[in-house]
């Protein structure tokens, strides 16, 4: 449980001073930052990358899957649609998915 202010109770067993904890990353205590917002920035565009990654990569092993990029992949679900194939419809949404994740995250890197 944890009470805002100056206490941290962790299921009323253990007090802890809210000043033992100190927000602040360990690599601006060996002055590799400036300051928080410095290092939060860091945090935030690595995260971004790592995520832009893991998308990248997603969307890379649907391409190797159908021998083809996701527009072309889309036009050929779409002029097939009496013939459904619900691997493909499945894939399409998810494709889908992995492209605009992978151009949200690119934004922030």
């Amino acid at each position: 449980m944890v009470i805002l202010g100056d206490i941290f109770e962790h299921v009323n067993y253990v007090k802890v001073p809210g000043k033992t904890f100190k927000p602040i990353h360990k690599t601006l205590k060996t002055g590799l930052y400036k300051d928080e917002n410095e290092v939060l920035h860091w945090l935030v565009h690595k995260k971004a990358e790592q995520k832009k990654d893991y998308y990248c990569k997603k969307i890379s092993e649907m391409e190797q899957k159908y021998n083809m990029d996701f527009s072309v992949f889309e036009n050929r679900i779409h002029l097939k649609a009496k013939q459904e194939n619900l691997e493909e419809c499945n894939d399409l949404i998810l494709w889908g998915g992995y492209v605009k994740a992978c151009r949200y995250w690119e934004q922030f890197c």
